[in-house]
């Protein structure tokens, strides 16, 4: 499913609601434990969700029950949305998924807003 920078803007818009971005940060190593603490920072941001439609899950990229996500580039406070990563989280209404793939949308050099697929 293709869509413009500003479709998609147009979808968070009129039916996004209100998630958490998770940045995740591994902060240290404990050599006694062999374990990393990992520390979070949460973001309030806008975000659409839809599925794949069937003919695009190939069970290798896109597997059954990925979702797609739109981000907003701009938080919920109106700062900017720091870029996803795929260490990250999204978490609302009782669900969190965690990213597995971001592409920005781009209008010239300008973020518009990201395109995430996320995985349970």
């Amino acid at each position: 499913m293709a869509f413009d920078p500003h479709t998609l803007r147009q979808l968070i818009k009129e039916h996004g609601r209100t998630v958490t971005l998770r940045k995740r940060a591994m902060t240290a190593y404990s050599a006694a434990t062999g374990t990393l603490t990992t520390t979070n920072t949460d973001y309030k941001v806008k975000a659409y969700f839809y599925d794949y439609t069937p003919d695009m899950i190939d069970e290798n990229n896109i597997l059954r029950g990925d979702r797609r996500v739109v981000l907003s580039d701009k938080l919920i406070n109106g700062n900017t949305t720091p870029a996803p990563d795929s260490t990250d989280q999204i978490i609302g209404e009782g669900d969190t998924v965690n990213i597995v793939k971001v592409d920005e949308i781009k209008s010239a050099n300008n973020v518009m807003c990201y395109l995430l697929q996320v995985r349970d």
